[in-house]
């Protein structure tokens, strides 16, 4: 346990020195940061535990503790707040996994400082009241009582030398997504497409009904002329003129007859 404690006192050692306030100032003003070691029951906290710093009941940033038992936070605040702190950590896996916060002591108190300051506070929580030792008073903490009220801050010193870079920081958050853009321009029209097939034909369709009765056409031409009929009984003497004449009538009588039956016929 003894060399554990060295390890991480060393850690917090080279940590602060290769973060001085010089630095955390010439990096345009980072908050006011706090560093340290973090215990639970007694023991290093495990890698993955979130501390979280609270001012007044308000989450004021948070930090994870890495493979050496060391932390960092980034405390956002008004100089002067008092800056308490709890250690967060998943118990469990699955559905029944629960994020279990146990308050955190340190041997000195912690206020927010000036905008670059670097603070070390090493910090150590308890699962149960019972394991929990009785608090006494550090030399430091005696000292502290002893002395009179914090003073004004000073000027701020000169700007040092860059330190080296930092870890990268973890991932942010993916953003919101943004508004929809405006619709594009009417693409050109495209070219005509092929000409389709030519159906197939239709059937027949219903007959419709008879038209009307045309006109009658013109007369035909005159018929053959009939068989001469039997000859008459002979007249009486003294008649061959007349005769003659009733001859010419009946001849003229069986054309009119068969003119009138052929025209009937046509029309």
């Amino acid at each position: 346990m003894t060399v554990t404690r060295l390890v991480a006192l060393l850690s917090v050692l080279a940590l602060l020195a290769s973060l001085p306030l010089s630095v955390a100032l010439a990096q345009g003003q980072p908050p006011f940061r706090v560093v340290g070691t973090a215990e639970l029951d007694g023991e290093m906290a495990a890698e993955g535990t979130m501390v979280v710093a609270m001012i007044d009941g308000e989450k004021a940033g948070s930090g994870m503790v890495d493979a050496m038992g060391m932390y960092s936070v980034d405390v956002e605040g008004e100089v002067g707040d008092m800056v308490m702190f709890s250690l967060e950590m998943m118990m469990g896996e699955g559905e029944d996994a629960e994020t279990m916060m146990y308050s955190a002591d340190s041997m000195e108190d912690v206020m927010v400082g000036m905008r670059g300051d670097l603070e070390r506070a090493d910090l150590m929580a308890y699962t149960s009241e019972q394991i929990r030792p009785t608090p006494t008073k550090t030399a430091a903490q005696e000292m502290e009582a002893m002395r009179g009220p914090r003073g004004a801050t000073g000027p701020r010193g000169a700007d040092g030398e860059p330190g080296p870079q930092g870890p990268p920081g973890e991932d942010g958050h993916d953003g919101a997504d943004g508004a929809d853009g405006e619709d594009g321009a009417p693409g050109a029209d495209g070219r005509d497409g092929a000409d389709g097939r030519d159906g197939a034909d239709g059937s027949d369709g219903a007959t419709g009904p008879a038209g009307p009765k045309g006109d009658a056409g013109p007369q035909g031409a005159a018929g053959v002329p009939g068989e001469q009929g039997p000859a008459g009984a002979q007249g009486e003497s003294g008649g061959g003129a007349l005769a003659i004449v009733a001859l010419i009538i009946a001849i003229v009588g069986v054309v009119a007859a068969g003119g009138a039956f052929i025209a009937g016929r046509q029309s």
